[in-house]
């Protein structure tokens, strides 16, 4: 089957609502004749547009965007804060939210729309993205919260600031 094809398939499959994870993907296209690894499989989903977050009745599985990738939609009310940390930022997001917006983030930075970081982690509402710069967290924050919808920065690190100048002025 050739590349285009084996996608077309993947996009039915992840239509069909089975898909909770890469694996399963691996298995379903096994049963219907394809074997590819993991590693193909995670490229043909990132290709096709499917980020993993909960459906409709709150089950984790992936779901096909609504045309091609974009900043609002499915991962608009995602980011909750973006704390920075040297070369780190670290995003919360509702629980089971972390895949979908780390799809989302990963799918920007291969098209060159977050040129400052370099890649994600995701667990279940905790992503870290990293930055290509040793010191770039901060301005990765701003940059990624920017992105995202243009959600004003709700970093800890900046309260954490203003509760250690007021602290100062009233001593």
């Amino acid at each position: 089957m050739n590349p285009a094809a084996r996608k077309q398939l993947v996009m039915q499959l992840v239509g069909s609502g089975v898909i909770e994870s890469q694996e399963d993907l691996v298995k379903a296209l096994k049963k219907n004749g394809v074997v590819v690894t993991q590693t193909t499989a995670s490229r043909d989903l990132l290709e096709i547009g499917a980020l993993r977050g909960p459906d409709s009745t709150g089950r984790t599985r992936y779901i096909l965007q609504a045309g091609p990738a974009t900043n609002s939609g499915s991962t608009r009310n995602l980011l909750l804060s973006a704390i920075p940390s040297g070369n780190l930022v670290v995003a919360k997001t509702p629980p089971g939210g972390a895949q979908l917006l780390a799809g989302r983030i990963d799918g920007a930075i291969s098209q060159g729309d977050l040129p400052h970081a370099i890649g994600t982690i995701a667990g279940d509402d905790t992503v870290i993205v990293v930055s290509a710069s040793a010191t770039g967290g901060a301005s990765l924050a701003r940059e990624l919260t920017a992105f995202l919808d243009g959600e004003p920065l709700k970093s800890q690190s900046r309260r954490a600031s203003q509760t250690r100048t007021k602290q100062k002025r009233s001593k």
